[in-house]
């Protein structure tokens, strides 16, 4: 085995309570960096028993560390929902919905602990987004600055409008109407994924188990950038195993992703979760799956791509063509989220940007900051 597919697999054992008897002082310290690159160290500090002596001082230190990273974090999307269902009370007629990291996290399942995130994702109809834009500005939550095509492609092609930042606290909101981009062609009915929401004890609202994960596979494949390609297959490894217990689970999802077209998804996320982390699938769901993977040579390609990006990218982890693994994984992602003519001109208008960023320096093509900050309606 190489070192590389040594540290990989070691990774994959920590994060199910197994430590390999072979790991060295040398190897933990490796395998720390590498989780906290990939961003799974508390789910790792999680998974095993840091009161115990069965680890090493070095390691247990850092584990109990990245467990109170983890606690800050959910503490901190505790609070934000709180303060969300105070001040969205206007919006009485308004089901949000959380989504990804902070979904798991308030929920309380297996993939919400220890899970890292950068931003909070919620949910809210197209029809009311550009109001409660406006009316989270009352409470500090602001866009950030970005250039006025950038400002174009979030409001009218993408499924999202640029995130808010909290002014005081930082906190990054990511507010979504749709969950892939609305150019694409290939956006769902939302209600499709939104029926059977549960309501949690806090007020928030999560997607049902089903929707939770059709959505975690999709946006996993969805993506033009893969560094947290292997926290996100580490997280429907945890809802594949947590949920899919139950006949019905399967039933169900299968029955979502053939009316909302993402059947590829749910079966590429099948295929490379039970592949690096030996999920249990059962053999029925995975040959039923099957019918909705590419042809023979087109797989093949596929295999060769996401078995790569799909690793922890840490430098200890690089696998051969991985960067040509990235690149392939980059073009993929845009391709399948725009239009032909349309990509051309994005790729063309976001040339020509960086090119004169380079030129005569990044403030160029930034537009007023009072104007960027102001959301519609204000």
């Amino acid at each position: 085995m190489s070192t590389t597919a040594k540290y990989t697999a070691h990774l994959v054992k920590l994060l199910s309570d197994d430590v390999p008897q072979s790991i060295s002082l040398l190897d933990w310290e490796y395998l720390i960096r590498i989780a906290r690159d990939a961003s799974v160290l508390p789910r790792m500090a999680y998974a095993l028993d840091t009161d115990g002596d069965s680890l090493p001082e070095y390691a247990r230190t850092h584990l109990i560390s990245a467990k109170y990273h983890a606690k800050l974090l959910a503490q901190q999307v505790q609070f934000e929902a709180t303060e969300f269902k105070r001040i969205l009370t206007k919006f009485h007629h308004e089901d949000v919905y959380y989504l990804k990291g902070a979904a798991y996290t308030l929920s309380g399942c297996d993939a919400g602990i220890g899970r890292v995130f950068s931003d909070i994702d919620m949910l809210v109809s197209k029809e009311n987004l550009r109001e409660i834009e406006a009316y989270l500005s009352v409470y500090a939550w602001f866009s950030q600055p970005n250039d006025d095509y950038d400002d174009m492609y979030y409001r009218q092609w993408a499924h999202e409008i640029p995130p808010l930042k909290h002014s005081g606290r930082g906190t990054i909101l990511d507010l979504h109407h749709n969950l892939v981009p609305i150019i694409s062609g290939k956006a769902p009915e939302i209600t499709d994924f939104t029926e059977g929401a549960r309501s949690l004890a806090c007020g928030a609202r999560v997607l049902a188990p089903e929707a939770m994960i059709l959505h975690s596979a999709v946006h996993l494949f969805y993506q033009e950038e893969y560094h947290h390609g292997f926290r996100d297959l580490s997280d429907l490894h945890l809802l594949f195993s947590e949920f899919g217990t139950q006949q019905t689970f399967w039933d169900a999802l299968f029955i979502l992703a053939q009316k909302t077209g993402f059947g590829l998804e749910l079966a590429l996320a099948l295929r490379y979760t039970t592949s690096l982390f030996d999920t249990p699938v059962p053999s029925t769901v995975l040959q039923k799956s099957q019918v909705w993977l590419p042809s023979r040579p087109k797989l093949v390609v596929y295999d060769w791509v996401y078995k790569r990006v799909l690793q922890p990218h840490h430098k200890l982890c690089n696998v051969p063509g991985l960067t040509l693994a990235n690149m392939m994984a980059l073009v993929r992602g845009h391709w399948i989220k725009m239009p032909v003519h349309i990509l051309l001109m994005h790729t063309a208008a976001k040339g020509y940007r960086n090119v004169l960023k380079w030129v005569a320096g990044k403030g160029v093509n930034k537009p007023d900051s009072a104007k960027n900050n102001a959301p519609p309606g204000i």
